[in-house]
């Protein structure tokens, strides 16, 4: 219980008691609130993503040029296999007449005869095709969702890192203007002012640097999300404040959904249907006709019967050649997925270890963060502290704070690479995939 009570703190502001020069008459601007939005990593958290969010997602996904070439590709699949599964030959009519002392005259009609059952490996090959157009319309949707996910965390520790620079540069404003009072008073000398102004000229370089970093973050956010006007800053929807712990280890069988790995997997079935298509090619398909007509007065009837003869060319080439490319595929989609299985391992670690440095911000950093202030508070007003000393163990509290909005950006980052590796951004967002939607329509 008492571990929930510190977890839901993370929201509160660590400048609840802020020293009395903040609060001067002197200063002329009011430092705002620091509202940083509170993050719950548990294994009893509620995965529960907002409405916003989701909707957000969908919009992206709706307006995203590489989803609507994602989807043209699957529509061109489909047609190449509906062409496919066509029969091969099409029938001949032939007509033939002849005018000498006799007149001759015929019709005849001839078919090729698909023996071999060449069309049943087109269908085969163009089949694994559009799965394979499907699973990369699935992996372009998942890396839409992950870059706007990603762009969305970057974002908004970005905004959060600029609300601690003002805050920042507002504290030691107001701590400038104390210390002329006090100088004024002749209670400080010259090197404390002096170090006063050096570190407010510092706060507000940090300041300027936090605001290019938020600009260039919310570009990056335009431009992933495909949103570049008609949203203001507090319209881009917020992150769920709880996560659910990473799990202990690694389920492999996660890697059976990942789409890049379905890519290739349809991609080696596609390649192997291939040989089989090969292996056809070079099997005889015959050609049988009958032609009737008059040849004068007497009745003409005619059957005929054609086979190709494979004596100049046999296809065993064509047949080594799609085995051999059947080979690289199966062997790409090896090296693809120890590869996916090293980032899916890896992901989980960076996880695992982020999420424990932040729980332990939480228990116990958090609560020594806001007793050191109120310390340095109480130490300075006592007249304890020079204001040297006090300036240097501010500067390093709010740096503290710093260190800890970075470390939230970064559980999220981890949180969303590992999403990513084991397949489950649409399931995390509750948001229904390509392919679940497509099998629920059909």
């Amino acid at each position: 219980m008492l571990l929930n009570r510190v977890f839901c703190c993370a929201g509160v502001c660590v400048f609840l008691a802020l020293p009395a020069w903040a609060a001067q008459p002197e200063t002329k601007k009011i430092a705002p609130e620091l509202k940083e939005r509170p993050l719950l990593v548990s294994a009893n958290a509620v995965q529960k993503v907002d409405k916003p969010l989701q909707l957000f997602i969908q919009q992206v996904w709706a307006e995203s040029p590489a989803m609507q070439g994602a989807q043209a590709a699957v529509d061109a699949a489909r047609a190449r296999a509906e062409g496919a599964d066509r029969p091969i030959y099409n029938p001949s009519l032939a007509l033939d007449a002849e005018r000498t002392d006799i007149n001759v005259t015929s019709i005849g009609f001839s078919q090729t005869l698909d023996w071999s059952d060449k069309r049943g490996a087109q269908a085969d090959i163009a089949d694994q095709d559009v799965q394979a157009a499907i699973a990369r319309q699935r992996e372009t949707q998942q890396r839409i969702a992950v870059e706007t996910l990603g762009a969305l965390s970057q974002y908004f520790t970005a905004r959060e890192m600029q609300a601690l620079a003002l805050r920042r540069s507002q504290l030691m404003k107001g701590f400038i203007d104390t210390v002329r009072q006090r100088q004024a008073a002749g209670d400080m000398g010259a090197l404390d002012g002096t170090l006063a102004q050096v570190t407010y000229s510092e706060a507000l370089m940090r300041q300027a640097a936090s605001e290019s970093e938020l600009a260039e973050a919310e570009a990056a956010l335009q431009a992933v999300s495909g949103f570049a006007l008609g949203l203001e800053r507090a319209h881009w929807p917020q992150l769920p404040t709880e996560l659910a712990s990473p799990p202990e280890r690694v389920d492999a069988a996660l890697l059976q959904s990942l789409p890049a790995l379905a890519v290739l997997r349809s991609r080696m079935e596609a390649a192997k249907a291939r040989i089989h298509l090969a292996e056809r090619a070079g099997r005889a398909d015959p050609t049988i006709g009958i032609h009737a007509g008059r040849d004068g007065s007497e009745t003409l009837l005619r059957l005929g019967l054609e086979i190709p003869l494979f004596v100049r060319n046999n296809f065993k080439a064509e047949v080594r050649a799609a085995s051999h490319e059947a080979v690289g595929e199966e062997l790409a989609y090896r090296d693809a997925y120890r590869r996916a299985r090293a980032r899916l391992d890896g992901g989980l670690g960076r996880f695992q270890n982020t999420t424990r440095a932040w729980q332990a911000w939480l228990v116990t950093g958090q609560q020594a963060h806001r007793q050191q202030m109120n310390l340095l508070d109480q130490l300075w007003q006592a007249g304890e502290l020079t204001a040297t000393d006090f300036l240097i163990q501010a500067k390093q509290n709010i740096d503290t704070q710093a260190a800890a909005t970075a470390l939230k950006g970064e559980v999220w980052q981890a949180a969303i690479t590992w999403l990513d590796a084991s397949a489950q951004v649409g399931e995390w967002l509750g948001i229904a995939t390509v392919s679940q939607t497509k099998s629920s329509g059909e």
